[in-house]
């Protein structure tokens, strides 16, 4: 505005002329006037606008920094919870091989104990017929034999003597004698 001013008082100091010529240095020093102003306008309008852009700069400084601060953070709570993860992954695995063993173990318990009722079978007809060629000697011949010779307790099986055990129970007896011994080499290898 200064600038304006100056120039206003110079033109009118220079030379007194007509007085078109005063309007004319009148509309210059006018058009000069808004030009300047105009000019002064924008300069303002940028300077605002770097403020602006300053201030949002130093903002967004401080918000990255936070978000750095934060990121740091939750690597440090994340990195501890993949090592459980990891741990957590392993120890399923194991688990689950654990539950392959247990079943297949109780499978190997509950084949030997389905081999029960033919090994007793075995050994019932086994003791009945024991008792029944004592019992055959003894009233045959006075008492048995006193010796301890089991040969003749073993003379009265056959087909003489009889037996209330089939070929079928003897059999049936052996193989789950057997699958008894198998269970046994099995868990005696994962003992």
């Amino acid at each position: 505005m200064a600038t304006v001013a100056t120039a206003t008082t110079a033109a009118s100091s220079i030379g007194g002329g007509s007085g078109s010529q005063q309007r004319t240095s009148s509309a210059a020093a006018t058009n000069m006037n808004m030009m300047v102003t105009e000019s002064q306008l924008r300069i303002d309008a940028l300077s605002q606008s770097l403020h602006r852009i300053s201030s949002t700069t130093t903002d967004l400084t401080a918000i990255t920094d936070g978000l750095t601060r934060r990121a740091r953070h939750l690597d440090s709570l994340t990195s501890p919870a993949s090592e459980a993860s990891a741990m957590l992954t392993q120890s399923a695995g194991n688990l689950n091989s654990t539950v392959s063993l247990m079943k297949d173990a109780r499978e190997r318990f509950d084949t030997v104990r389905d081999c029960e009722p033919a090994i007793r079978r075995l050994i019932v007809g086994a003791r009945d017929d024991i008792a029944a060629a004592a019992e055959a000697a003894a009233a045959a011949g006075g008492g048995g034999d006193k010796g301890g010779n089991d040969n003749a307790t073993l003379a009265t099986f056959g087909p003489a003597g009889g037996t209330s055990l089939t070929e079928q129970d003897v059999y049936a007896a052996v193989d789950s004698m057997e699958i008894i011994r198998d269970a046994y080499a099995y868990f005696l290898e994962r003992k």
